[in-house]
């Protein structure tokens, strides 16, 4: 079994430190039910659902772009991504997931929802923070789970618009055993609970089709044991394009040690393009060695082009970073080593059949964050390792404009 660790209930947007995330919106109820101002809208006391345990995951309507992020907590809170398709002349107001990450309590984390919530007793694994194996996660790279009765999530799926809704949902889940018992209730719109067994069924799927396209779903945990990997939503107008975003704070490559192949495959990723962002974590550690790194890379990488061999890839390298008070040499010390990421980044993603972009220089190579954090406004913040908001935004639309730009 996956390790995890407790986090507390967010009832609002958090900030992460120095990070200044953007945190999910979160419902203010903390038994995560139908009370909350923001859902009066929605609620029909005559919602119903039909649903079935197993089978294959719904298939999308068409989209003609299809794309996939996995990262850090540089791409976590969406400013660069955002900005990326903005360049690419993508309408963000036809994006919408596939696949939602069980990150609710992830701090800095912004799923692709208009609110979430979920109470104290769900805990959080992070497959970059496993140390065991075999591990059990999906491409989401996150889990949640509780064996408290319950415990709930509350999911609302009115964005990017209000007038967003969903025709069928797909929860994609873990039972300690597949011979054990796991009852939940569940509710669309507000609508009565409906109580549905997973007890002795090997099932890994959910699959709920409400009555009427629903704007949100309450899940309460009844009895049992229960991990969540995330969420497939089928969304009542077809995208005009499909993005999944799996970057977390934190986050490292090495994730991909932990990832199912088994359970990415059961779940619907027929993706076009895949981006692939990290390097500042990774190059944090004391130990750091250029060899060592491209060893590292050329194995996780390489599981993820296993499961993607087909789709476009692309790396983004870590962006410059500095040192606050340093001088001279010392003012460089993460900004060489940032170089030697990108330079094996360009190197593996070759012979991986990656594309590269080069954050740091895009920005104007080692020395950069500090005249970004000196630009007015400013484009970094003082710890010379998180950029701003505008920075993020800045850095997308160059990355957009010259990897996305008449190629996606």
């Amino acid at each position: 079994m996956p390790s995890f660790s407790t986090h507390t209930l967010r009832c609002a947007a958090l900030g992460l430190g120095l990070g200044l995330l953007a945190a999910q919106p979160a419902l203010a109820a903390p038994d995560c039910g139908w009370r909350d101002p923001g859902l009066r809208a929605v609620l029909r006391p005559g919602a119903s659902f039909e649903w079935r345990a197993g089978g294959p995951p719904e298939r999308l309507p068409a989209a003609p772009t299809r794309i996939a992020l996995w990262g850090d907590s540089l791409t976590s809170s969406r400013d660069f991504i955002d900005a990326a398709l903005d360049a690419a002349g993508i309408a963000r107001a036809g994006v919408q997931p596939s696949f939602i990450q069980a990150g609710i309590q992830v701090p800095g984390l912004r799923l692709p929802l208009k609110s979430a919530c979920a109470t104290p007793g769900w805990q959080t694994g992070y497959a970059h923070k496993e140390m065991r194996k075999p591990s059990w996660y999906g491409k989401g790279l996150l889990g949640m789970r509780s064996g408290t009765p319950g415990d709930s999530i509350l999911l609302d799926f009115r964005a990017p618009h209000p007038d967003a809704r969903v025709k069928a949902l797909d929860i994609v889940f873990e039972k300690p055993q597949a011979d054990g018992s796991l009852m939940l209730a569940i509710a669309v719109d507000g609508g009565e609970e409906r109580f549905v067994s997973l007890s002795r069924s090997a099932a890994t799927r959910l699959h709920i089709v409400p009555s009427a396209p629903m704007a949100a779903l309450r899940m309460r945990l009844v009895s049992g044991q229960l991990t969540v990997h995330g969420f497939e939503p089928v969304y009542a107008q077809a995208p005009g394009t499909i993005l999944d975003t799996f970057s977390v704070p934190g986050g490292t490559l090495r994730a991909w040690s932990y990832v199912d192949e088994r359970l990415v495959a059961a779940t619907f990723g027929d993706y076009g393009l895949v981006l692939v962002q990290y390097g500042t974590n990774e190059g944090a550690s004391p130990r750091f060695s250029r060899s060592d790194y491209l060893a590292y890379l050329r194995s996780n990488l390489g599981r993820m082009r296993k499961v993607y061999p087909q789709a476009r890839c692309i790396l983004i390298g870590p962006p410059d970073r500095g040192v606050p008070g340093a001088t001279r040499e010392a003012a460089l010390k993460y900004a060489v080593v940032h170089s030697q990421i990108a330079a094996a980044q360009k190197q593996v993603g070759q012979e991986q059949g990656c594309g590269f972009w080069d954050w740091q220089a895009a920005m104007g190579g080692p020395g950069a964050a500090a005249r970004w954090a000196g630009m007015q406004p400013p484009q970094m913040q003082k710890d010379l390792t998180h950029l701003t908001a505008k920075g993020y935004q800045l850095s997308g639309r160059m990355f957009g404009q010259a990897m996305l730009t008449d190629k996606h």
